[in-house]
């Protein structure tokens, strides 16, 4: 009889490990049904998608202003960051009809006299090597009458197959600011080109 007994409180633990495997393994089905719905959820936009009326790239401008500004903050120490503020834009694709919005705005960058404008531009290239933000054009310039160097940031956006937009996202002009002291030492020195 004692057998008897011991046999059913094992048969009852085994049940409910059992019972237990079954509900950790549901939960674990419904954490990843939830993660894979939130995933597709963010999947990249395609601009060619013809269902979509209107593409907000409001969070990827963000994203980007937020990237170039920590890189731009490492010299804070050497360079001055003038912020225009962020102005938004709206514009009509004519493949699909569809409205695209994204923000852009203009940083003027104040660097030592000591340092080269393009040389800055590099450094600053350099940073953004591992990150979204794009260099879409750049070149010699002006800003407020003095000799510049600029750049365009901004974000590349599917559109079709093998195909990206760009969309400027950040206006970055490097100019020698005469009040600041600090020497770059970090940053190359351009040869020029012939």
């Amino acid at each position: 009889m004692r057998d008897n007994g011991n046999s059913q409180e094992s048969n009852s633990v085994s049940t409910g490990i059992f019972i237990l495997f079954i509900i950790i393994l549901v939960l674990l089905a419904g954490a990843a049904g939830m993660f894979y719905g939130s995933r597709m959820q963010e999947k990249p936009k395609d601009l060619s998608d013809t269902t979509v009326e209107s593409f907000d790239l409001s969070e990827e401008s963000k994203m980007a202003h937020r990237t170039v500004d920590d890189i731009l903050l490492l010299k804070r120490e050497n360079w001055q960051l003038r912020d225009s503020g962020r102005r938004q834009h709206k514009d009509l694709l004519e493949a699909s009809g569809a409205d695209v919005i994204w923000t852009d705005r203009e940083v003027a960058v104040g660097v030592p006299v000591t340092t080269e404008l393009e040389g800055a531009s590099a450094w600053v290239l350099q940073h953004l090597q591992n990150t979204d933000v794009k260099l879409i054009w750049e070149e010699k310039s002006e800003w407020h009458g003095m000799e510049a160097w600029r750049l365009d940031l901004g974000i590349a956006v599917k559109s079709g197959i093998d195909r990206e937009r760009y969309f400027t996202t950040d206006v970055v002009f490097f100019f020698h600011h005469g009040n600041l002291t600090n020497r770059d030492r970090d940053i190359p020195k351009r040869t020029k080109k012939e």
